[in-house]
């Protein structure tokens, strides 16, 4: 008797972790995915970080600058739920510039500035 309750427990603790929001470790999972753009004065570098909470999949990356001209275009797939990318900041010329990341589940933009 005590082994049946013990084997009914624990098929209950896995279908509450089967269940749970985001997966199985229980997270919360935001539908909205996260970009951080790192483009500082001191660094010769911009990093772009993406950030979901699911697999990102196939995924398309463009910078375009203010005339809406494509300076940078990237696909691919992303196997995990974090894209990041360091370019250089020497391939773009000055000014204000915008990142475009489009995947299966989220389409987000976010401008940046090259000084």
């Amino acid at each position: 008797m005590k082994r049946t309750l013990n084997l009914f427990g624990s098929m209950l603790f896995a279908a509450a972790l089967i269940a749970a929001p985001g997966g199985s470790d229980g997270r919360h999972c935001d539908p909205k995915a996260n970009m951080r753009i790192s483009c500082s004065r001191a660094s010769g570098m911009v990093q772009i970080q993406i950030d979901n909470c699911r697999r990102i999949g196939d995924v398309v990356m463009e910078i375009k600058d203010q005339r809406g001209r494509v300076l940078y275009r990237e696909e691919g797939n992303a196997r995990t739920g974090e894209l990041v990318r360091r370019l250089d900041k020497g391939v773009f010329p000055k000014g204000t510039h915008t990142v475009s990341v489009q995947a299966r589940d989220f389409a987000i933009s976010q401008a940046f500035t090259i000084e």
